[in-house]
């Protein structure tokens, strides 16, 4: 299922990559945390971003929402290793670093409200 990912903080991030839409492809789903591959990874801090469990961020609010509005959610980057492992969503060993917050759309409504930012 492809999705658009649009980044909102950490604003020095942002303001590094130029605000870019993130094209992705969600690649399994554990309830209301989801594995996405990014199309076009991407590097920052030193480490590449090609794969991010991301998750609703306000309550009342849900993934599966995204084909009617934008949704609000957490991102955080995993490793290949952990995509690969039993639970790969499982985000329990996160303790700081690499994650981001924005919103979650679907793939032709993003296409529909890009504005001055790139893609990447």
């Amino acid at each position: 299922m492809k999705v658009t990912l649009a980044l909102s903080d950490p604003w020095i991030m942002g303001e590094e990559l130029g605000w870019p839409s993130i094209p992705a492809t969600v690649i399994h789903q554990d309830g209301d945390e989801w594995l996405v591959e990014v199309d076009q990874p991407f590097e920052y801090g030193g480490e590449k971003y090609q794969y991010l469990v991301i998750s609703h961020r306000h309550v009342g609010t849900y993934l599966n929402q995204y084909t009617s509005m934008s949704v609000s959610c957490n991102m955080t980057r995993t490793t290949k290793e952990r995509v690969s492992s039993a639970s790969p969503c499982d985000t329990s060993w996160w303790r700081g670093g690499h994650a981001m917050t924005g919103s979650l759309m679907a793939a032709q409504q993003a296409d529909a409200t890009d504005g001055p930012s790139g893609r990447l």
